[in-house]
């Protein structure tokens, strides 16, 4: 009887060891080093300031966009037709011709003569609020000189009027501000503080638009992604970095053992750091959860 409790003791231990080491093994996590890269973003929302000619109805009719929206039509193009009902003549058309080169947009908002390139440093901003950017349906009903469409200059200085929390950027960035990463809709392009002032924790001002999607200026009222913070490196979880004698180090997965690697922190950033070290190169095993792993011990 004796000899069937130690049995039974004896199994109960493997059991336990085997178990914790099982339990163990599957917490750690074993992942591979990889080159990542990590973004923190802010919304900028504001106006967009551009060189536009607005074109007005020569006659009252029926508006007709002989010319898609978005397209580009040189000086002399002809955009648009104002189909009119005159006595006695029935229907005439009315050919719209442009007198400058650009982008043909029919989103008016009776901006376009103040929100110009040429009148900053003028400006008074209006409430974002209160901007309609709607275009002008095909088919409209219009009056003698009202506007139709708009040419925008696309090879002109596009620039947003918003503003963007402070704190939401790295300290320091704004005694020496350079350009950031911006997105629109999927696309990327960049940003370039130009005048800017703080008002109440935000930075408020202008910015210019590089390499921007030409879909974005048929609209006045924009929201944009920006980049306030960047890291790109061997990144793994700040959980994974293990201290001995004060130094940091993570747990390498070398034939299925843990092994002790001292690393050096690059940076961090939302919950990640990036590593750098004898051995730590992409590709490599590493334990990104080692809350119960000890040296030498299983890690899969």
């Amino acid at each position: 009887m004796r000899n069937n409790y130690l049995l039974a003791a004896l199994i109960l231990i493997i059991i336990t060891i085997l178990g914790r080491h099982f339990l163990v093994s599957t917490m750690a996590k074993v992942r591979m080093l990889s080159i990542e890269t990590i973004n923190l973003t802010t919304t900028l929302e504001g106006i967009l300031i551009k060189e536009e000619k607005v074109i007005k109805s020569p006659c009252s009719g029926r508006l007709h966009l002989v010319r898609p929206d978005g397209e580009r039509l040189e000086m002399g193009g002809r955009g648009a037709e104002i189909i009119s009902a005159e006595q006695g003549a029935g229907e005439v058309i009315y050919d719209i011709y442009t007198d400058t080169t650009g982008i043909l947009c029919s989103h008016l908002d009776g901006y376009e003569s103040i929100l110009s390139p040429a009148n900053i440093g003028e400006l008074a901003m209006p409430a974002i609020e209160k901007i309609d950017d709607q275009p002008l349906p095909d088919g409209a009903i219009v009056d003698k000189g009202q506007p139709v469409f708009k040419i925008i200059d696309n090879l002109s200085p596009v620039y947003i009027y918003g503003a963007m929390p402070k704190s939401d950027f790295a300290g320091g960035y704004w005694d020496e501000p350079g350009s950031l990463t911006a997105s629109w809709k999927n696309f990327s392009f960049s940003i370039t503080p130009g005048e800017l002032n703080d008002v109440a924790g935000d930075v408020k001002g202008l910015f210019l638009l590089s390499g921007f999607p030409e879909q974005i200026i048929h609209h006045r009222k924009v929201s944009i992604s920006v980049t306030t913070r960047a890291l790109r490196g061997l990144l793994t979880p700040e959980r994974a970095i293990v201290y001995k004698d004060g130094k940091p180090g993570i747990y390498l997965a070398i034939k299925r053992k843990a092994v002790w690697t001292p690393v050096e922190i690059e940076g961090a950033l939302s919950g990640k750091v990036a590593v750098s070290g004898d051995g730590i190169e992409e590709g490599v095993s590493f334990v990104s959860n080692p809350v119960f792993v000890r040296e030498g011990w299983l890690v899969e």
